[in-house]
């Protein structure tokens, strides 16, 4: 409790009507409808932002009015915000609790006219006056009072001061209105002392048949036990309480602490669960189950936030994600999109909020300023009108607060490529907390929402769970594994539950189930989702993300990666200066293709542990036989397999040889690596025309090879093939193409472009070079589609030799967005839309011209 005899500078005025008149010291509960709460709490936070009163952020003025036209003499009551209570009648209805503080005297140039409500967040602490002490002349209440009230209350008034006592009697008795409001206007506690003994004396008067002229000597002979009574009235509110447990008290203590970062409703319920522990004996289970329930209210971040939007910098941001993350660029590009798209909204946003308050009518709201600090007995001066702000809609989430309703981005793509970093540098760039839930394996849907509190050993779910550790109300959540979220149940649908969460439009009041009817706002939260694999999440929670692909790192960004990051963190991790161990490019480059094949780097990081740790038994045994200057710290390729073992995969290297019916095509390996595909082909004697596929082939690549034996069939005599156009190019032969490396799976349509010009090699007679490799899909009608993995297939065949590259014109884009310049300028591109175009890039255009190749195939 302060004991601080000042008040702020200013207050926001509540008018007060009858019959009620606050004093100092007591209480007064006023009901207000919900949106008329707001406008009260919203008027207590824009004048407490001006003051640097430690409690102003809690303190109103009371002002008794006359049916809210007009207030009755120029003083008022200085309060303070103790509880707001749920109605039990109606509960669109709160009761705000006050408790006194201080007379203070209202400027007369105030509007005549005072609004119901000040329309005007709320920062609010605990503050109490000292109750003011009186001469020994005044102990002559005392009498009045104990023959006035009931004899249980003669001891509670033992010892309260004159000035308390006063206004106590007052409130209690059935005093006029008219009257209380005058001696409101007593700040003298002698003189109100007199007034309101005079009160007393009327008062025993009238119920014990005295005539005034014998008020004054029975007031001085009325005994302490006298019964010469009314009936007996009401307790006053501001009698003392009983006191609390020590536990709900450290609880109440919180609540005063913590009261302007704390919702409306969750005030209510707070207010409404205390007041229930009271009633309940602490050994009871229930009370265990109540108390809980509170500490989880009072933990949250209600309206407290963390960002620094004002000082984002997108340069700044751009650099961060360079520096943390290789490769990616479309992934980069698109959070620093996010970024500069967000700042800008939020702007806009602040502009038109800024221009609504302006446009807002001044009268709605009056305020009262002193000329100078004012004491105990509050002298104070005029003010300013402040504009209000926008009330609290019931239905509608608060205007007054900026909500990003942009897609929710969904990062997709394979392990460890960095999706987790991507989002924890996102909120290092927005200045939020970051918290990361992983949703693998999450089959209840109550790990969402929460259990409800009948339940033992309920929770709230994730979510409150997560804002509560991060302590803001808008982190970025990091929802990780959002594929492998559990479908419906007898426990529910998680995925169902999560629609909520991410609908911009419904999380601004989402409902755990353990809060009960106190709603969680999750709408200035920032969600980030990554996933594995799109097939597997429900449509309706899809459709509300921005699906971002990262395929993986390619070799030549692996290497940097390595050099950049993972090679100095190991060798840190293992007791090394990065000084003593040293890996050149040829080595780190057979370690990223020989030992590890991944879309991420995760198994490279633990090939480089290896190497760290093998230099580190070196660097060990040549200190302790103190031979440093024999250690040597270059890993050279001799050492790999000494350290690793033996190569785990192979590199496809082009073969140096023409043959007719071999073409190299291009093949996505997975995990981030490319390679060429060698097609090969050749003819069975004695067969029926039949085609056989080998090589571990999946549905669509063998269709594509019957694709592209039709193909050339329809077109054998314009190729030269047959000399008669009814002749079939494999009448008495089998045609056979196999795939090598009949262990490993093969699959997709980017293989029919290579089938076809192994078909035509093949019975032409005509061969491919070997440093042209070819991809792109076929249709019936010799068209050639676009397909995908261009980077990892173009990358790949660099890597195996090949100097020509035969791709659809679809995909032109790939070539000029994706691939390293130093890559462009070593290989040369040939784009095709047709099997003609492709042919005449093999063979030249008189080989076509010659083989009147110029007309679609007869189907």
């Amino acid at each position: 409790m302060s004991s601080s005899p000042f008040l702020p500078s200013t207050l926001p005025l509540l008018p007060l009507p009858p019959p009620q008149v606050l004093y100092p010291n007591l209480q007064v509960s006023v009901p207000l409808p919900s949106a008329q709460l707001a406008l009260v709490l919203n008027s207590i936070a824009d004048n407490a932002k001006t003051q640097k009163a430690e409690d102003s952020g809690r303190m109103i003025a009371v002002v008794p009015v006359v049916e809210i036209e007009r207030r009755v003499g120029r003083w008022a009551c200085a309060a303070r915000v103790k509880r707001i209570e749920r109605s039990t009648k109606d509960q669109d209805t709160f009761h705000l609790i006050l408790e006194g503080l201080a007379r203070i005297r209202l400027p007369r140039s105030l509007p005549p006219v005072l609004s119901i409500l000040p329309p005007i967040p709320l920062h609010i602490s605990t503050f109490s006056l000292p109750l003011s002490l009186a001469s020994p002349n005044h102990t002559d209440l005392l009498p009045l009072a104990k023959a006035l009230l009931p004899p249980q209350l003669h001891d509670r008034m033992e010892g309260i001061p004159p000035s308390l006592l006063s206004d106590l009697l007052v409130s209690v008795l059935s005093v006029d209105w008219e009257k209380r409001v005058e001696l409101l206007g007593v700040p003298d506690v002698e003189t109100r002392c007199v007034k309101v003994k005079e009160i007393l004396m009327d008062h025993l008067a009238d119920k014990g048949g005295l005539t005034p002229s014998k008020k004054l000597e029975q007031s001085r002979s009325v005994p302490s036990t006298s019964t010469a009574l009314i009936r007996r009235p009401p307790q006053a509110r501001s009698s003392p309480r009983s006191p609390l447990p020590e536990d709900l008290q450290l609880l109440q203590n919180t609540l005063d602490r913590r009261f302007d970062e704390i919702s409306p409703s969750a005030l209510s319920a707070i207010n409404r669960e205390l007041e229930r522990l009271t009633k309940i004996p602490p050994q009871s289970a229930e009370y265990g189950v109540g108390r809980t329930y509170v500490e989880w209210l009072l933990s949250l971040p209600w309206k407290k936030v963390s960002e620094i939007d004002d000082k984002l910098d997108l340069k700044v941001a751009r650099d961060r994600l360079d520096e943390e993350h290789e490769g990616l660029q479309a992934v980069k590009r698109r959070v620093v999109e996010y970024l500069a798209v967000y700042r800008l909204k939020k702007q806009l946003f602040l502009q038109d909020l800024a221009a609504r308050k302006e446009a807002s009518p001044g009268p709605h709201a009056s305020t009262i300023v002193s000329e100078e600090p004012i004491d105990a007995r509050g002298i104070i001066g005029p003010a300013p009108a402040k504009p209000s702000s926008q009330a609290m809609d019931q239905e509608d989430p608060p205007k007054d607060i900026y909500r990003d309703k942009g897609p929710i981005l969904l990062l997709v793509g394979p392990p460890g490529v960095g999706k987790t970093s991507i989002a924890r540098s996102l909120a290092e760039s927005l200045g939020r907390k970051f918290h990361r839930i992983s949703l693998g394996g999450v089959r209840d849907e109550a790990e969402i929402r929460g259990h409800r509190r009948t339940y033992v050993g309920a929770l709230p779910g994730l979510l409150v769970q997560g804002l509560r550790k991060v302590g803001t109300s808008n982190p970025l959540i990091l929802l990780d594994e959002l594929d492998k979220v559990g479908s419906s149940s007898f426990h529910g649908d998680p995925s169902a539950a999560l629609l909520e969460t991410l609908d911009p439009a419904q999380n601004w009041s989402f409902h755990d189930h353990y809060l009960g009817d106190v709603p969680i706002d999750l709408s200035q939260v920032l969600f980030i989702a990554t996933a594995n694999t799109l097939e597997t999440i429900s449509a309706p929670l899809l459709d509300r993300c921005e699906v971002i692909e990262c395929s993986g790192y390619v070799v030549e960004e692996k290497l940097k990666i390595a050099k950049r990051f993972l090679l100095p963190k190991q060798a840190r991790e293992n007791g090394l200066d990065k000084e003593k161990v040293v890996v050149d490019d040829q080595v780190m480059l057979k370690i990223v293709t020989d030992y590890t094949r991944e879309a991420g780097v995760r198994s490279l990081e633990r090939e480089i542990g290896k190497v760290c740790r093998w230099k580190a038994v070196q660097w060990s045994a040549a200190r302790d036989n103190g031979e440093q200057s024999m250690f040597h710290p270059t890993v050279s390729l001799s050492d790999l397999e000494d350290i690793l073992g033996l190569a785990k995969f192979d590199i496809e290297v082009r073969e140096e040889q023409h043959r007719p019916g071999v073409v190299n095509g291009l093949a996505y390996q997975g995990s981030g690596i490319g390679g060429i595909l060698l097609i090969e082909s050749t003819l069975v004697p004695g067969g029926k025309g039949r085609l056989v596929t080998t090589g571990s082939l999946g549905d669509v690549i063998s269709e594509s090879a019957e694709l592209a034996l039709t193909w050339v069939r329809s077109r054998a005599n314009d190729l030269g093939i047959t000399s008669d156009i009814d002749a079939d190019p494999l009448r008495g032969v089998d045609i056979h193409i196999h795939l090598p490396a009949g262990a490993v799976k093969k699959d997709g349509p980017s293989a029919g472009v290579g089938m076809v010009l192994a078909m035509v090699s093949l019975l032409s007679g005509r061969s491919i070079p070997s440093t042209v490799a070819v991809t792109g899909e076929i249709t019936l009608r010799g068209a050639v589609t676009a397909v995908g993995g261009i980077k990892e297939k173009v990358l790949g065949a660099h890597r195996a030799g090949i100097t020509k590259i035969i791709l659809p014109k679809r995909n032109l884009k790939d070539v000029q967005s994706d691939l390293p310049e130093s890559v462009r300028e070593e290989m040369s591109f040939a784009f095709v839309s047709t099997i003609p175009e492709v042919l005449a890039e093999i063979w030249g255009e008189e080989v076509v011209k010659k083989g009147s190749f110029k007309v679609e195939a007869r189907l």
